[in-house]
């Protein structure tokens, strides 16, 4: 957006490849990961969970250990899923505003 006639050339086939590699290959490990996890828990009684899918946190409620390091790695997965976005994106904009803010005519800002 800050140089939209280099776009192309920062905008590669190769960084856009990497870029969606490296989005499958951190969904990827953290869904191993989480289902890693899972596996671990010993399972007892009522197998029956009233949801369409089967999410984490229903799987959780129906272990019979203690699921505090769970319960705990499921909520660091979605703060840093949430939050590592966020920051890319608030960092944009932080970096669009001040280049709109460095331009000197307001014609030029517009």
């Amino acid at each position: 957006i800050c140089n939209p006639l280099r776009y192309s050339s920062i905008m590669s086939k190769q960084l856009c490849t990497w870029l969606v590699a490296g989005s499958w290959a951190s969904g990827m490990t953290l869904s191993l990961g989480q289902t890693s996890f899972i596996f671990t828990l010993p399972f007892c009684e009522d197998n029956h969970i009233n949801y369409f899918f089967c999410d984490i946190p229903p799987l959780l409620r129906l272990a019979c250990g203690d699921t505090t390091i769970n319960k705990i790695t499921v909520f660091m997965a979605g703060l840093l899923i949430t939050l590592f976005p966020f920051l890319l994106i608030l960092g944009s904009y932080v970096h669009i505003i001040t280049t709109i803010l460095k331009i000197t005519t307001s014609k030029g800002r517009q």
